[in-house]
């Protein structure tokens, strides 16, 4: 298996975790709050999309995220709870969709272009090759994903099922 194939493997990975953790859940449950100053599931689910936007520039990819939609999600932005404004869950859905597909068509069609250098302008550290620059991006991915099973099981008591 080559680099190109174990980012996408755990993309895929991720992807799918996302799809099974959100299945048959609303916007309002998205958006609630575990006690202490935990994220709820739509702003990692939005942060994750604003980082996988980071991997796409890194190959020079399009990106799916609006402005607004990055100063709601990124680092150090204002926690998104009921009354604050957010993309709606089936939209940040959409575009984890989206944004999954690109990078692992890129992946698929460019196995050797992982090992080329990233645009200077969005490096991490000087001289980053494509898949260091993914892999620490995957690794931050799967942190937060690591999150949804806890915001999952919070949705499921709050629907009565828990």
């Amino acid at each position: 298996m080559n680099e190109a194939d174990i980012l996408a493997y755990i993309l895929r990975r991720n992807q799918d975790f996302i799809a099974k953790a959100t299945d048959g859940l609303s916007h309002a449950e998205s958006v609630l709050q575990l006690p202490g100053a935990s994220n709820c599931m739509n702003w990692v689910l939005g942060h994750v999309a604003v980082y996988r936007d980071v991997m796409l520039s890194g190959i020079s990819q399009a990106n799916h995220m609006t402005t607004t939609e990055v100063e709601l999600y990124n680092y150090n932005s204002k926690p998104i709870t009921t009354g604050s404004k957010s993309s709606s869950l089936e939209q940040l859905l959409a575009t984890l969709q989206k944004t999954y597909a690109a990078l692992s068509e890129w992946l698929e069609k460019n196995p050797e272009a992982v090992n080329k250098e990233t645009p200077p302008d969005i490096q991490i550290r000087k001289g980053e090759t494509v898949t260091e620059h993914f892999a620490f991006l995957c690794w931050h991915e799967s942190n937060h994903v690591g999150e949804l099973h806890a915001l999952r099981e919070l949705a499921l008591v709050s629907l009565g099922k828990g």
